[in-house]
Parts: structure tokens; C-alpha cells; sequence
């Protein structure tokens, strides 16, 4: 009977243990780490070192009445909490082990080894603690890591030659897109990371090639022949620092050295450049800075008149419980609103702090800012409202001709004007029309809804990279993020002109027909967005007809040129502080077709001059504000007769 109660007894903890295991809060299945976690809530999100400790990146999966999220992690050593609701945070009572968050909590810790194994023990921290591996203390490095005044571990990078960086490392799962570095000055990036104390690894992302950083506090091996960059946070005196692991050696005599530890230093500088967020509208280095508060999104976006109202195009970055993005903006009125991903759905909403609104034709408010330059200061003031009413803009333009001879000082000779009035009642829909006289000399009606966008053109050409035919019907469609398909088809008796394509990224690639000549066509375009914008577009077709146009454009200059097989055109600007000077021509390849063009261009007004041959030259004057302008030309077709002149007198009124 003993041995019966024995074996009985046995089989019973065999069961609970198997089901313990099957059970577990943290497991390894399929390649892929497991969390399951049971609690009564509308969403829960899984948090931890994996995911920078983004609050609503990693929605879990119910299942039943248990919360799922699986994903693919390197071997190493991870913490993490669930958020209930994306707001209350919760350690997972079966975790592995736990460790001190430093708010006076548990988050939970598991090391995965390259076996698939999930390892921990109850009271255990990375910080500070022998990992196993060796770490080799890096003796050459300059002093470019660091925690800020908020808490941010800061990383800089410097790179002349880099367009746009980013960092990966044990803190985001080894994402090579996910962690964009800033540019600050001189060929200098940075990122800014939250990060609990624990021993992180790490790496640079430069064009498509990891890069280990020069002057990490350490180097490790990463598991293909090379090295990571690593360094410890840890918790001294109830602040944050950042030095090398703990037990890291010299590389010539590999004996332990006391961790190297840069103190939380505060400049006026960093004091700028970090300062504590809040929600609303600042200028933080020549930029606008938006920050936006929403706990329960997953994802945020910035939409406005600066990027076509795209609702995806400006991601967001959630940094201490605050949506952020920065924009590089031109003076002048802008607008916009915040596109908040929650549960799958876009919720547009406007900001609650913004410095102006307008009605945005569904019955809320677009946010209204003014950015002006004082001073050679950017500055951001409120801007008046639209009145009530339909959301209707227009344009009147004018132009009056006068010949002046010798006999007759001043003949008047003709003169023209259009009306374009634009209905935009919302970002999803918008009608343009302009008249010449009583008639309709062109149109425009666009049409959006969930990713596909559909336009009407009348009499104007479509915004493809090379302008094609001016009347037909272009559709857009999203396929995913930064891609989309294009299909355009143009209107000419017996044919159908067409042109389809995609579009990815900085990357425009077409094929048509009959769009552009009589025959097959390629059209690309490749445009690389830095602080130095580069494009190129190239246009082939079988009939032997080409065009090809080059443009590079900074802060301060910008170049443009182009040529279509008999004509080369150029444009050159240059700016200098509040004004800009701007040259441009063109020559004919094979013939005496000359032309040329320099003017200064002002707050206020331009002056300039130009030469068309033969033998005609021109001066230009102009006056202008955000309302109205008024342009006066007189040209010279005879040098020779300084009498005999056209007078030309254009303008325009917003309204």
C-alpha cells in the first residue's frame, strides 16, 4: 500500500509539474518567445527591454480568457511588464524571475540562452551581475554616452557621410529601421533612448551596413566574427548613469577594471536640446517640435498641409508618454491634425494646444500656426480662423500688355485673366477649377478613401515625375507602408494612353504608352530626402526620345538641370539669410535658342533681369505679400530702338 501511495504521489507532481510547464507565463515555441498572461481588460500590451519599454507598441492577442504575444528574440537577458488598458502597469506574477525596476516594483526577467532554453532565478539583475560573457573595455573612446537631465541615455555618432542612421540593439530587438538618430551639427547624430538598468548591446545602422561604434564604453563578441558596442545603466545615488559592464577587462591585460561612469552632466546646450516635454507646438533647433498626448494609441501620426494630409505621412515617436516628431518648415501658415492609431482604426484629432484652429469641414478644427522668421529666428504665432462657411478659396490673376515707339509712348495691346476657385472641405476631398473668360480652361477632382485616391484632370497634368498627358484619370492605391500602385490613363482619340507604376519609399518606377510620345516609355525617379535632398528623373522611350533632370537641394543652396535631347535648362539658388538669389537658362544643343535669367528675391519684392535670343532682353520687378502681387516686365526686342518696348503688367489676389 506504501509503495502504491508512493507511486501515486509521484505521478501527481510529474502532472503539476508538466503543467506548470505547459503553462508558463514565458516559454519557447516554434523559434519564437511566448508570453501568456490572464487578467480582465479591454487590451494589454507587453512592455519591456525587447521594445525600448514602449507602452503600446506590442498589443497581445486574447485568446480565450488569456493574453498571447509571441515574437522572435536573440539570445539574452530581457525584462518586461504587461500595461492593462495602456495605463496600469503590472508585473507578470509566473515570471522566470524578477528584478527591481527602480519605482519601487518587480519587472519580470528571463534570460533565453541559443539553446531555446528560458532560464532565471528569483531576486536576479543583468545589472551589475556577471552575464558570462567577456566584455573588453574600449581605452581609446572619446566621451560620447551619457544620461540627460531627463533620464535619456544619450549615444552620439559621428558620421560626414551619413544620410540617415539608425541604432539597434538588445533594447529594440535588433529592429535595423526602427530607432532613427538625430542630426544635430557638423556631421553629428544622436539618439535619445529610455532604458532601465540592465547591460545593453548595440549597434549603428548606416545605409544598410552595421556599423560597432567607435567609442563604446566596451566591445563584445556578437556571434559572427565581429563585435557590438555595450554598456551598463545602473541606479547610483537615485539617479541613472551609464558606464562600461561591470567586470569588463583591458584588452592587453583582461584584469578587471573599475567600471568607467559617465555622471549625468546638464549644459545650457543639453538643457536646449532636451528640454522637458509638454503637449503643444515649440521651435527646438530651427525646427517645430509636436508633441501630443494619447495613452491609449498604438501608433501616432502627424497629417497636415506640409505633407499632402497624408495620414501616414510623419510617424510619430512615443518618448516618455508623449507622441513626438520635429519638421523642417518653410515661414508661412501650415496646418494640421494628429492621426492616432487605436485598435487598428485612424482617429483624426486636432490639437488641444495648438496656437489657432479653422473649421475642417466635418465639423472639428484643423490646427492653425503661423512660422515667421524675426530676426533670423523662427517663431511660432497664432493665425487667424476661417470664418464660418463653405471651405472656398481663389485665386484672380491678371495680365495687361502695353507697346511703347517712338510716335505712340504707350499703346495698349491686349489683355487676359482667370479665376481658379479651389473647394477643399476636408483633407479627402478637394475640387479645383479654373476659368478663362466664361469657359473652364482646366480642372482638378480628387477623391481619397482608405489608401486609394482617384483624380480627375482636365487640361493639367497629373504630378508624375515627367509631365504627361493634361486630361484623364490617375488612381492611387496603398498597398503598404511607403508603397503604393499608380495607374494613370490619358485621353486622346483612338488610343488609350495609360501609365502604371510603383511607388516605394524615395524609389518612382513606370512603364506607358502613348503617355508621353507615340511609343513605350520608362520613367524613373530616385529622390534621397538628408539634410542635402538629392533627385533624379529619367524618361526613355522606343521612339529614341529621352528626358533626364538632376536636382540637389540644401538649407542654403539648391541646383536643378535638365535635358530632353535638344534643350538643356539649368537653375541655380542661393540663399542669403532673408533673401534669395536665383539664376537659371537654357541653351539648344543644336541651334542658337539662348536664354538667361538672375534675380533677387526679397521679403517683399524681386528685382531681376533676363536675355531670350535673338537679340531680346528684359527687366523684372515685382511686389508681393501672401494676398496679392503685382509684376511689371519690360522687354526690348531691339537694342538698338531703346524706344521700342513691351510693357508687361501681371498680378494675382488671394481671396
Amino acid at each position: 500500500m506504501r509503495s502504491l501511495r508512493l507511486l501515486r504521489n509521484l505521478i501527481i507532481v510529474v502532472i503539476l509539474l508538466a503543467f506548470s510547464l505547459v503553462f508558463a507565463a514565458v516559454e519557447y515555441r516554434d523559434g519564437k518567445v511566448v508570453f501568456t498572461f490572464k487578467a480582465q481588460a479591454q487590451v494589454v500590451y507587453l512592455a519591456g527591454t525587447f521594445n525600448n519599454w514602449s507602452p503600446t507598441a506590442w498589443p497581445m492577442k486574447l485568446v480565450g480568457d488569456t493574453w498571447v504575444y509571441e515574437v522572435e528574440l536573440k539570445p539574452g537577458t530581457y525584462q518586461y511588464k504587461y500595461v492593462i488598458d495602456g495605463k496600469t502597469w503590472k508585473e507578470d506574477p509566473e515570471a522566470p524571475a524578477y528584478t527591481d525596476d527602480g519605482f519601487g516594483g518587480k519587472n519580470g526577467l528571463f534570460t533565453l540562452t541559443p539553446e531555446g532554453k528560458i532560464l532565471g532565478m528569483s531576486g536576479t539583475s543583468t545589472a551589475g551581475k556577471d552575464t558570462g560573457k567577456k566584455y573588453i573595455l574600449n581605452e581609446k573612446r572619446q566621451d560620447t554616452i551619457f544620461v540627460d537631465v531627463d533620464g535619456y541615455v544619450i549615444i552620439r555618432y559621428y558620421n560626414k557621410g551619413a544620410k540617415q542612421p539608425f541604432i539597434a540593439g538588445s533594447f529594440n530587438n535588433w529592429k535595423a529601421d526602427d530607432m532613427a538618430l538625430y542630426f544635430i551639427e557638423d556631421g553629428w547624430w544622436e539618439a535619445v533612448v529610455e532604458l532601465q538598468p540592465g547591460i545593453y548591446e548595440y549597434k549603428f545602422v548606416v545605409d544598410g551596413n552595421w556599423i560597432v561604434d567607435p567609442n563604446a564604453f566596451a566591445f563584445v563578441d556578437d556571434g559572427f566574427g565581429g563585435q557590438n558596442g555595450v554598456f551598463e545603466v545602473v541606479r547610483e545615488g537615485g539617479k541613472l548613469i551609464v558606464r562600461a559592464p561591470a567586470g569588463a577587462v583591458s584588452e592587453s591585460a583582461e584584469k578587471p577594471e573599475k567600471p568607467q561612469t559617465t555622471e549625468t552632466r546638464v549644459t545650457k546646450v543639453e538643457q536646449t536640446k532636451h528640454q522637458v516635454l509638454k503637449p503643444g507646438l515649440s521651435i527646438v533647433d530651427g525646427k517645430v517640435m509636436f508633441v501630443a498626448k494619447k495613452d491609449n494609441a498604438q501608433e501616432a501620426y502627424l497629417a497636415g498641409t506640409f505633407n499632402g494630409w497624408n495620414p501616414r505621412g510623419q510617424k510619430m515617436q512615443l518618448i516618455d508618454g508623449y507622441w513626438v516628431t520635429t519638421l523642417a518648415l518653410q515661414p508661412g501658415i501650415h496646418k494640421y491634425k494628429f492621426v492616432f492609431v487605436i485598435g487598428g482604426n485612424d482617429v483624426w484629432e486636432e490639437d488641444p494646444y495648438a496656437p489657432g484652429y479653422e473649421p475642417d469641414g466635418y465639423g472639428g478644427k484643423n490646427g492653425v500656426f503661423n512660422l515667421v522668421q524675426k530676426d533670423g529666428t523662427l517663431k511660432i504665432e497664432g493665425a487667424e480662423a476661417q470664418t464660418d462657411g463653405l471651405p472656398v478659396k481663389g485665386k484672380y490673376e491678371f495680365s495687361y500688355s502695353f507697346q511703347t515707339n517712338s510716335t505712340n509712348y504707350l499703346v495698349f495691346t491686349g489683355a487676359t485673366s482667370k479665376l481658379t476657385l479651389s473647394f477643399n472641405p476636408n483633407p479627402d476631398f478637394s475640387i479645383s477649377l479654373t476659368y478663362g473668360g466664361a469657359v473652364i480652361s482646366n480642372a482638378l477632382l480628387t477623391l481619397k478613401n482608405n489608401g486609394l485616391l482617384v483624380s480627375f484632370h482636365y487640361r493639367q497634368a497629373w504630378a508624375l515625375p515627367v509631365e504627361g498627358k493634361d486630361t484623364g484619370i490617375v488612381l492611387s492605391y496603398d498597398l503598404f507602408k511607403d508603397t503604393k500602385f499608380v495607374l494613370g490613363l490619358g485621353h486622346e482619340n483612338n488610343k488609350l494612353p495609360f501609365i502604371a507604376g510603383l511607388e516605394f519609399g524615395g524609389l518612382k518606377v513606370y512603364g506607358a504608352k502613348d503617355y508621353y510620345t507615340d511609343d513605350y516609355s520608362a520613367v524613373g525617379e530616385f529622390s534621397l530626402q538628408s539634410p542635402v535632398n538629392i533627385s533624379v528623373v529619367g524618361l526613355y522611350s522606343l521612339d529614341n526620345s529621352y528626358y533626364f533632370a538632376f536636382g540637389l537641394e540644401a538649407e542654403q543652396f539648391g541646383f536643378s538641370a535638365d535635358f530632353d535631347g535638344e534643350k538643356v535648362g539649368v537653375v541655380g539658388t542661393l540663399a542669403l539669410g532673408n533673401e534669395t538669389l536665383k539664376a537659371s537658362g537654357s541653351f539648344g544643343i543644336f541651334s542658337l535658342d539662348i536664354s538667361a535669367e538672375v534675380t533677387y528675391i526679397a521679403e517683399n519684392y524681386k528685382i531681376g533681369a533676363g536675355y531670350e535670343s535673338p537679340a531680346k532682353f528684359y527687366l523684372l520687378l515685382g511686389l508681393f505679400n501672401k494676398e496679392k502681387g503685382i509684376n511689371l516686365r519690360i522687354e526690348n526686342p531691339d537694342i538698338s530702338n531703346i524706344m521700342s518696348n513691351t510693357i508687361t503688367l501681371s498680378g494675382y489676389v488671394n481671396f
